[in-house]
């Protein structure tokens, strides 16, 4: 898998931003990522577009915590783990 992490950053630079959050707390929430990259949702939303289209940040549906929310799956993102050390040197 080859992509140009700094080039994606280059590109949108709310990306940075982005991976910074999630690279600090792994399995971040969606709602826990707006408030920790500190972004407009419009900008965040344009950047884990790109993110997760070009697979350096995975997308997975876990349950809530809750057993009210549990047909709810809660999305969480995670670096791509072939790419971690591409993201860490483009930081």
């Amino acid at each position: 898998m080859s992509v140009d992490v700094k080039a994606l950053i280059e590109q949108a630079p709310a990306a940075q931003s982005v991976l910074k959050a999630i690279i600090e707390t792994p399995y971040i929430e969606h709602q826990v990522l707006d408030t920790a990259a500190g972004l407009p949702p419009e900008e965040l939303d344009a950047a884990m577009a790109a993110l997760t289209a070009n697979m350096v940040v995975l997308e997975l549906a876990s349950q809530a915590d809750s057993s009210v929310e549990s047909r709810v799956p809660k999305k969480v993102y995670l670096i791509n783990p072939e790419l971690e050390q591409a993201v860490r040197d483009a930081l």
